[in-house]
């Protein structure tokens, strides 16, 4: 099937490793003119000149004026306006997923925040007045599981991702009539390379594939297993966002779209 993603401008923040490393090699298969976005130059240049992207924007999204920059260099690297923008970059504080809501400190609640959730809106409030004159562009907020069913365990991210949901929904209310969407893509718990290096070190066995690595997760049990049996994959996630960044999909908009091997108990 033709997603008609072929020549579109995206931006994938996070995208110089995990989900979104798995996004924007998908998207470039498919033809689309890819920003690769992170922190690390180097890693963010080795992926970008891996899988031919149209260049990389460099910078912390959570720091004043973040993301203006990396805004600016993303147009300049596609030459033109950002059609889709893909917000995947997050993350938690550390050590945090072991604390009880009364042990975080505010400052990283408000980290969290600036991480999670201000970053996207300050990119899609950059971005949504060029879809809107173009009558076109769409937008996926990569969020969590936990932003529907939070842990007893870092409350601070989970309110952070709930943020997000809220706004994508209030978002795509706005725009209507103007062929602009606004979805969240919500993971589960997905094999990045990070926990296939903890499932590793866990079993200690370096040579242990990813797909050993899930499998040895979810017969052990290290965490609770989703009805699908396992662990989802990047590229699950991503085949999604490809779907919700479609010029074909016009009339999904305002929805969440679980990739969760159905971990999260209820409806949306």
């Amino acid at each position: 099937m033709d997603l008609e993603l072929h020549g579109r401008r995206v931006l994938v923040t996070g995208s110089s490793s995990g989900i979104g490393e798995a996004i924007v090699r998908l998207f470039t298969e498919e033809g689309a003119r890819v920003v690769v976005h992170g922190r690390n130059r180097d890693r963010a240049e080795a992926v970008a000149a891996e899988i031919g992207a149209a260049g990389v924007a460099i910078g912390e999204l959570s720091e004043d004026g973040g993301a203006a920059a990396v805004h600016a260099q993303a147009m300049a690297a596609l030459g033109g306006s950002i059609e889709v923008l893909i917000n995947n970059a997050g993350g938690n504080s550390e050590g945090n997923t072991s604390k009880r809501p009364a042990e975080i400190a505010a400052e990283d609640f408000l980290s969290n925040y600036k991480a999670n959730t201000l970053g996207a809106v300050q990119l899609c409030q950059l971005c949504v007045p060029a879809m809107v004159a173009a009558k076109f562009g769409r937008i996926v907020n990569v969020s969590s599981a936990v932003a529907m069913q939070p842990n007893f365990m870092g409350v601070d991210y989970s309110a952070a991702k709930a943020a997000l949901n809220n706004y994508t929904v209030s978002l795509a209310g706005s725009l209507r009539g103007v062929n602009v969407t606004a979805n969240v893509l919500t993971p589960g718990v997905i094999m990045v390379d990070g926990l296939v290096r903890f499932g590793r070190h866990k079993f200690g066995d370096p040579s242990l594939t990813p797909d050993q690595v899930n499998e040895r997760l979810a017969s052990e049990q290290v965490f609770e297993v989703p009805p699908a049996g396992r662990f989802g994959l990047p590229r699950e996630l991503a085949m999604v966002a490809a779907m919700l960044a479609s010029p074909a999909n016009g009339f999904i908009t305002g929805a969440n779209y679980r990739v969760d091997g159905g971990q999260v108990r209820g409806l949306n």
